[in-house]
């Protein structure tokens, strides 16, 4: 409430009565010598019931489901989208599958928390409703874990689908100014190391989506706070690289899609701009981020304020 960053939360306070009732689920079982899932692929969603058709389409797709569940959250209650999700995917009965209906509306990040809390799976990942994951993502992700047990947080680089002017291509190649910024933040390696002081620069790991967290992890730091909107992610994120080994690949393994929506509009545009000079002070005031750094943050906050209005078209002054 008073604008400070806060590094170690608590986990916000469940709203009073909400609970979710499991509207379908499919008779699959994770291997019974295992005692809980790989990996719980989440997606809370709202009211978005063909979109959700193509992301989960993109889970269904991944060419290694092997220990993996997908728990889908919807956040309208009265909703019939499950019945209209299996008559299109029916290959959904084929996987480990929970779908829930929450009995009262719990917004954005509330619903993120309620998905999370329902997952299963030693690891978790976020999928928003209108993004999309590469056929490999699990594989890849499973292979990376495999090569460092350390790890307790993985994320890859993304690519994005811009429909606001019609319909993108989603399998369309890395920009040129993309390339170009991976190649500066990863040089010539496929890794990197993600640390706090860098966040003082932007949401480096993007949304939350492709970020495969320790379940455990994740509800120690306290999930997603509403009172981080409409930065959440990208303050949930900050919080993951100064308390644990967070790695992110440079391959791009999922979609983010661009479309005119919440996220698009002024408001939601300038409250991020707010977010990022709010974190900002936090790195410097706790000594994460160099001390000189204070005299470039106006610079810094500058070129973050041209690109929202070029990319977003925006006119903030």
């Amino acid at each position: 409430a008073d604008g400070r960053f806060v590094w170690r939360p608590e986990p916000d306070a469940p709203i009073a009565g909400r609970t979710s009732e499991g509207l379908c689920e499919s008779t699959v079982r994770i291997d019974p010598r295992s005692p809980k899932p790989t990996l719980t692929i989440a997606i809370p969603t709202y009211r978005r019931p063909g979109l959700l058709e193509e992301t989960v389409a993109s889970v269904l797709a991944q060419t290694d489901l092997d220990g993996v569940e997908l728990v889908i959250v919807e956040d309208d209650p009265g909703s019939a989208d499950a019945d209209r999700l299996l008559a299109a995917l029916p290959g959904l009965r084929d996987i480990a599958f929970r779908y829930y209906g929450n009995a009262i509306n719990a917004g954005l990040f509330g619903n993120w928390n309620r998905s999370l809390s329902l997952a299963r799976g030693e690891w978790v990942t976020i999928l928003n409703d209108d993004d999309l994951l590469d056929p490999v993502f699990v594989a890849t992700m499973r292979r990376t874990l495999s090569a460092d047990p350390a790890i307790d947080a993985v994320a890859c680089s993304l690519r994005f689908l811009d429909q606001r002017a019609g319909v993108g291509d989603p399998a369309a190649p890395l920009s040129r100014a993309e390339k170009l910024r991976n190649l500066f933040r990863f040089g010539l390696g496929k890794t990197r190391r993600l640390r706090p002081a860098q966040m003082f620069f932007g949401s480096l790991a993007g949304s939350g989506l492709g970020l495969i967290v320790r379940t455990e992890v994740i509800r120690a730091l306290g999930g997603y706070r509403a009172a981080d909107y409409p930065s959440a992610d990208y303050f949930f994120m900050t919080r993951l690289a100064r308390y644990h080994r967070f790695v992110q690949l440079r391959a791009p393994l999922a979609i983010s899609r661009v479309d005119t929506n919440v996220s698009s509009r002024p408001e939601t545009q300038l409250g991020f701009l707010r977010c990022q000079a709010r974190l900002q002070d936090a790195l410097l005031d706790s000594g994460i981020a160099p001390r000189w750094w204070r005299h470039i943050q106006a610079s810094t906050m500058g070129i973050a304020l041209r690109h929202t209005n070029r990319y977003w078209n925006q006119a903030f002054d």
